[in-house]
């Protein structure tokens, strides 16, 4: 509007200019002032009506220049009114309304658009990460955030080498980069806990954008899974074929002539026997916690008195006690500990705790059993004077066929799935299992149970 002003300023100035030289020229012709005069001021009338005519017809410009800023940052809601200024105001006016509707419809459906790709990308599973082709963050959602330990609030359009610190990452994303090909690999995290991720690169196609993207998993779990299961292979097949060779060396020693010696024949039978118990109980232990994992189980819940079960168990094992010289003992037992559980279940429970708490104690020790009933739990606790173990241990202890001395616990004839076993019944009832111990100071295991089961 200004622009237009200033126009009509100027054609108004140089009109009086022009018409000034004509008049001066007409009198130095001798033509009569009084004629140029009034043709003067006739043309600085006509000026004039021009100039408001000009200021009238662009006035709405002002308007329509404050409605395209209001659109600009984002304000919709303002009309623009420009009928009665004559045309072209009025169809100027629609095109504008029709076109603000459009951007504000167009906006509208991007940000639902955004709104869907963010609840989507934040409730995965798998960390998404986006860069542009300087390897500056255009995406990082909220599970990517948290397997990098990204904290930093603005990090977008930030280079991804300032907000993460994993160096395989770095590495992965510009190979990646330069060769224009897809990478896959794993990297271990720094932190505590450390964790396993899996990492797949892949190069936006060039068409739509320059750029990566990056899908991080954490595959910790299936990592752990598969070395249990390699581990549990490895174990069940040597703990099988332990018995098996020795039952085989007996066997072979005695086609070879033992048998004639009957000093000797009846201690090789006496040693076949026992490895063929031994291989018997491990494949029975290995069936029971099968069973137990897969839930194949189906429990006979009751009313069980704990106090009778753990006198039972006590006096079943007391002979094997007495021949280790350790004394096995009831402490702090009140009269009637009753709980809702399968009764062979908890047996398995007691009977394989005591079991490893007297087996390994050394002569002249103790192993205390004590049950107790609060606040709608069952404890049982099986505290010993033995070796005890050693701290790292604790967190593996509860694995099939995990030893911490393999040779002792061979010997002492365990099968490795005891406390595996523990574990997995007193999770099937809703409980757990704990251990406090330290070496050479004894251990003390506790199962917590439901008192009643829902």
């Amino acid at each position: 509007m200004v622009t237009v002003l200033n126009m009509a300023s100027n054609i108004l100035q140089w009109s009086l200019v022009v018409g000034g030289l004509l008049a001066i020229l007409g009198l130095l012709l001798g033509i009569n002032p009084w004629l140029w005069g009034i043709w003067l001021v006739a043309c600085a009338l006509l000026v004039l009506a021009q100039y408001r005519q000009l200021v009238w017809w662009f006035q709405p410009i002002d308007r329509l220049q404050k409605h395209l800023h209001e659109v600009t940052v984002g304000k919709y809601d303002s009309l623009c009114g420009m009928h009665g200024f004559g045309s072209p105001w009025p169809a100027v006016a629609e095109s504008f309304q029709t076109m603000r509707e459009a951007v504000w419809e167009r906006e509208q459906r991007l940000l639902d658009s955004n709104q869907r790709m963010e609840s989507v990308l934040g409730s995965m599973f798998e960390g998404v990460l986006a860069v542009d082709g300087h390897e500056n963050i255009i995406l990082l959602n909220r599970e990517a955030k948290r397997m990098l330990a990204v904290d930093q609030v603005d990090i977008l359009g930030r280079p991804l080498r300032e907000v993460v610190r994993h160096p395989e990452l770095i590495q992965a994303v510009t190979k990646s980069s330069q060769d224009q090909q897809p990478f896959v690999g794993e990297f271990v995290t720094a932190r505590s806990p450390r964790r396993v991720l899996s990492i797949r690169v892949t190069p936006l196609p060039s068409e739509l954008a320059d750029g990566l993207t990056i899908v991080l998993e954490d595959i910790t779990e299936r990592r752990q899974l598969e070395t249990m299961r390699r581990d549990f292979v490895a174990n069940v097949s040597h703990e099988l074929k332990t018995p098996l060779t020795a039952i085989k060396a007996y066997a072979e020693t005695l086609r070879l002539g033992a048998i004639q010696d009957a000093a000797h024949c009846g201690q090789f039978l006496e040693q076949i026997e026992t490895q063929a118990d031994r291989l018997h109980q491990l494949i029975l232990d290995l069936l029971h916690l099968s069973r137990v994992e897969s839930g194949a189980i189906s429990y006979e819940i009751q009313e069980v008195n704990l106090t009778e079960l753990c006198q039972e168990c006590i006096q079943l094992l007391s002979e094997e006690a007495t021949r280790r010289q350790v004394q096995l003992l009831i402490t702090d037992m009140p009269p009637k500990v009753v709980l809702h559980a399968d009764r062979e279940a908890l047996r398995a429970i007691i009977d394989n705790l005591l079991i490893n708490a007297v087996r390994y104690t050394p002569a002249q020790g103790k192993v205390r059993l004590k049950c107790t009933q609060a606040r709608g739990w069952v404890t049982i606790e099986v505290k010993d004077t033995g070796i005890g173990i050693d701290r790292e241990h604790h967190e593996r202890i509860f694995e099939r066929f995990y030893r911490v001395d393999r040779a002792r616990s061979r010997d002492l004839g365990g099968t490795g799935l005891g406390l595996s076993i523990v574990k997995h019944l007193a999770q099937s009832f809703g409980g757990s299992v704990e251990l406090e111990s330290e070496l050479g100071k004894g251990s003390t295991f506790r199962v917590r149970l439901p008192a009643t089961r829902n």
